[in-house]
């Protein structure tokens, strides 16, 4: 959650000067005297627009190529982390994987989020309101998790035991 608001605000900050630098020859309009026709009497100014075919933009939670290549990265070390942390339950393997599933379901509900709860459908408030639920869920339940990891058996040895249950 945090490493997610360190890149997007990196990138944000980082990738404004240039399109600062570029934003006045998407916006620049240099217009000249205007010409009297005494023909027909009808004043035709003679403007100039120089407007780019395609505007610098930035989106609203900045550039995702890094946080979507750290998505992918995580992603792929649960592969390992998940049965490291069942054969091998420790203290160190247990909080890893708290953090990576917490780090993982919030990048994937929060693509939700902002994929299906739109402003143009939903108004201002709401997505709003839904991304600020998210990060509250996903605070408690990484809380939870740390929690459990360290006033109770941890979670490789309590899906251990899980698993032990005889029915």
């Amino acid at each position: 959650m945090a490493l997610a608001l360190v890149l997007r605000n990196y990138i944000k900050i980082n990738g404004l000067k240039p399109i600062l630098r570029n934003a006045r020859q998407f916006t620049q309009l240099s217009a000249q005297p205007a010409k009297l026709n005494l023909a027909t009497n009808i004043v035709k100014p003679n403007i100039n627009r120089n407007i780019a075919l395609t505007a610098p933009r930035l989106s609203a939670h900045g550039n995702h190529t890094t946080l979507w290549n750290v998505e992918r990265a995580l992603s792929l070390g649960l592969l390992g982390l998940i049965p490291a942390a069942l054969v091998m339950p420790c203290g160190l393997f247990d909080n890893l994987l708290a953090v990576s599933l917490v780090a993982h379901q919030h990048w994937g509900l929060e693509a939700c989020v902002i994929d299906y709860i739109r402003p143009i459908v939903f108004g201002a408030a709401i997505p709003k309101l839904a991304l600020g639920l998210l990060y509250v869920a996903s605070v408690l339940t990484l809380g939870g998790l740390l929690y459990f990891n360290y006033h109770d058996i941890g979670l490789g040895r309590a899906v251990r035991k899980f698993w032990s249950l005889k029915q």
